[in-house]
């Protein structure tokens, strides 16, 4: 968390606030644990005169283009958040980890009470050659992923689904929570290994993984704890999951109690009935 759907919100948030339109012009450090491939200094020289010109996303990474064929990915984690507000605000210290300000008097703030999150820096898009970025395999929302994509990808592995979608080397954007309802809707038993599965299996997965991941981006996102795209402003998809975080409610389906167990560590909510394992 943040998964697919919140990072996209954050960005068409930034975006509809005109980020883009002023100049960098100060940047103010309170934890510089967040930068990975340079220091404080190498950081503020490398914005400061700058515009950001546009964002977009690989996967969970949001890369932040700028002027002079410049770029910053910045990668938010398990909590960090990105808040683009008027300088005239009084600043919140608590998790504060760096402040860009610009021209028009409104700073983006980085708040990650973990301190988890991450800022590269890159020239001339070689963080397409990063090795973050490398790894990330596509998103369900690229034009290219579909069931036998992801066939080809995991039909030979032998560790569960719901670990498998997880794999951002695998399908990218994915997290913890839309694991759990793209598999309720394909009714397919979380403990479930990939080699099991048939290709309409797949072709239902890959289905459902766009329909839900665009669903969530037209309602912002989801909020089960912390996530905010701003100061003021959460989440709206936690009224529509059938079944992250409802154990021991009646299947929406069904009415069966849904149940909750780890996979691999992580909390997993299913329906007994509705997602049966393969032979039962």
């Amino acid at each position: 968390m943040p998964e697919l759907p919140e990072v996209q919100t954050i960005i068409n948030n930034l975006l509809k606030a005109k980020i883009t339109s002023s100049k960098i012009t100060k940047v103010e450090f309170f934890k510089t644990k967040v930068l990975k491939n340079c220091t404080p200094n190498e950081f503020s020289k490398f914005l400061i005169n700058e515009k950001i010109t546009d964002i977009e996303r690989i996967g969970k990474y949001i890369i932040f283009k700028l002027t002079h064929n410049k770029q910053m990915v910045v990668h938010l984690r398990m909590e960090g958040k990105l808040f683009y507000e008027s300088m005239s605000k009084q600043l919140e210290k608590r998790f504060l980890m760096l402040s860009i300000q610009f021209a028009n008097k409104h700073r983006l703030s980085y708040y990650d009470m973990r301190m988890f999150g991450t800022f590269h820096i890159f020239l001339d898009n070689k963080y397409l050659i990063s090795k973050e970025i490398k790894k990330v395999a596509i998103d369900p929302l690229n034009s290219k992923f579909n069931g036998k994509y992801l066939m080809d990808r995991c039909k030979n592995i032998s560790k569960a689904i719901k670990t498998t979608l997880l794999d951002q080397t695998i399908v990218s954007g994915i997290g913890n929570i839309y694991a759990d309802e793209i598999l309720f809707a394909s009714k397919i038993y979380p403990l479930t290994k990939p080699k099991e599965l048939s290709k309409q299996d797949f072709d239902n997965i890959a289905k459902n993984a766009k329909k839900i991941l665009k669903e969530a981006i037209k309602y912002k996102g989801t909020t089960v704890a912390s996530y905010k795209f701003d100061p003021n402003h959460t989440g709206g998809f936690q009224n529509k999951l059938k079944v992250h975080t409802h154990a021991n409610q009646p299947c929406p389906i069904c009415k069966t109690i849904i149940k909750k167990i780890k996979v691999n560590g992580r909390g997993t909510y299913y329906c007994p009935s509705c997602q049966k394992p393969v032979g039962k």
